[in-house]
C-alpha cells in the first residue's frame, strides 16, 4: 500500500482507492496534490522530474490533471499544498453569508462542529454541499471520516449547510425573539464597575457640576425663546404647521402652554382633517376637546399664524 504526502501535514494512509472521498457514488482521489505528484514522479522518471519537483515544492499550485466523474460536470480539480483553505459559509437557516478560513487537514466531523458556531445549527443535523466560486454545484461532503483537503475545495469557494433539525429560516435572527438581561436601577446604581458608578467618580457626564450648569442655562435660555413664540399665538386662531419632513397641515390652536408629557411650551392643534395622534389627550390628561387623529401637539417654532382656510384634501371621496 502506497503512502501519498501532497498535503501539507504528516504522511498518512489513506486506504484502499476505493475509500478516498467518496461522493454520491462516486470515487474522488483523497490526496488530490499527492497524486498528482506520484503520477509526475511516474511518468517523468522519479524525483527529479520537474512534475514532482513542483510537487514538493511549498505553496505551489498544481494542476492535477483530474476531472469530476461522469454526472459531476466538466470540473477540472486544482490541489493546493497550502494547509488551510477560505471559504464561504451559508445555510438554510441563514439569509447570510460568512467568510472562513479552516485547516485542510479536519475530517468533515470536526468541520461540522466548527460550523455549529456560525450557523447555530446541530452538526448531526447538518448536511453539506460544495459550489465553486463561480456558485456551480460541485457535490456533496458527506463522508464523516474524509479530510476537508480530500474534496476540490478551493479559496472562494461556497459550503452550504442544509439544517434537518427542524428550525426556520430566520429564526436564529429575530434578536426580539432572544431573552434579555436587565437589571434594577437600584442594584445597577450600587455596581461600582459600571460606566454610571464611572461618570460619578470622574464627574463626567451629567454628573459634571460645568455641564449641568451649562445645560441648566441652555435649557433656561430655549425655555425663554418658547415661552415668547407661544405668546404670539393665540387660542382660537387659524394656523399652519410645517414641521420638517412632513407636508404642511392646517388646523385651528386649541391649547397654548406647558404640559406634563415634556417640558417646554407646546401648540396644541385640531387638524382639519384626521392627520393627527391624538384626541387633545395625551397619558390620561386633556388639553383640549376634538376628535381621535385630529389633535397633534408642536413646538412654537414650526406654528404660523394667518389667514388659512380649510382645504379639501380628498379624504372623504372613496
Amino acid at each position: 500500500m502506497e503512502h501519498f504526502s501532497g498535503l501539507a501535514g504528516p504522511t498518512q494512509d489513506y486506504g484502499e482507492p476505493s475509500s478516498w472521498g467518496r461522493r454520491d457514488g462516486g470515487d474522488w482521489p483523497a490526496l488530490l496534490a499527492g497524486e498528482r505528484g506520484l503520477a509526475g514522479s511516474r511518468a517523468g522518471g522519479g524525483a527529479d522530474s520537474p512534475e514532482a519537483a513542483a510537487a514538493a515544492e511549498p505553496g505551489v499550485r498544481r494542476q492535477t490533471g483530474l476531472r469530476a466523474p461522469a454526472g459531476r460536470g466538466d470540473m477540472e480539480v486544482t490541489g493546493l499544498s497550502a494547509p488551510t483553505v477560505t471559504v464561504f459559509i451559508s445555510s438554510s437557516l441563514n439569509s447570510f453569508r460568512s467568510q472562513k478560513r479552516y485547516s485542510r487537514s479536519l475530517t468533515i466531523a470536526e468541520f461540522k462542529c466548527k460550523l455549529e458556531l456560525v450557523v447555530g445549527s446541530p452538526a448531526s443535523c447538518m448536511e453539506l454541499e460544495l459550489y465553486g466560486a463561480d456558485d456551480k454545484f460541485y457535490g456533496k461532503l458527506d463522508q464523516e471520516d474524509a479530510l476537508l483537503g480530500s474534496y476540490p475545495v478551493d479559496d472562494g469557494c461556497r459550503i452550504h449547510v442544509i439544517d434537518h433539525s427542524g428550525a426556520r429560516l430566520g429564526e436564529f435572527e429575530d434578536v426580539s425573539k432572544v431573552k434579555k438581561y436587565s437589571i434594577p436601577e437600584e442594584a445597577y446604581d450600587q455596581r461600582q464597575d459600571s460606566v454610571r458608578s464611572f461618570l460619578k467618580r470622574s464627574k463626567l457626564g451629567r454628573y459634571s457640576e460645568e455641564e449641568q450648569a451649562q445645560q441648566k442655562a441652555e435649557n433656561s435660555q430655549r425655555l425663554t425663546e418658547e415661552k415668547a413664540q407661544a405668546s404670539a399665538i393665540p387660542v382660537g386662531s387659524r394656523c399652519e404647521v410645517r414641521a420638517p419632513g412632513q407636508p404642511p397641515r392646517r388646523g385651528t390652536v386649541m391649547y397654548v402652554g406647558l404640559t406634563d408629557f415634556k417640558p417646554g411650551y407646546w401648540i396644541g392643534v385640531r387638524y382639519d382633517e384626521p392627520l393627527g395622534k391624538n384626541d387633545g389627550s395625551v397619558n390620561g390628561k386633556r388639553y383640549f376637546e376634538c376628535q381621535a387623529k385630529y389633535g397633534a401637539f408642536v413646538k412654537p417654532s414650526v406654528v404660523t399664524v394667518g389667514d388659512f382656510p380649510e382645504e379639501d384634501y380628498g379624504l372623504d371621496e372613496m
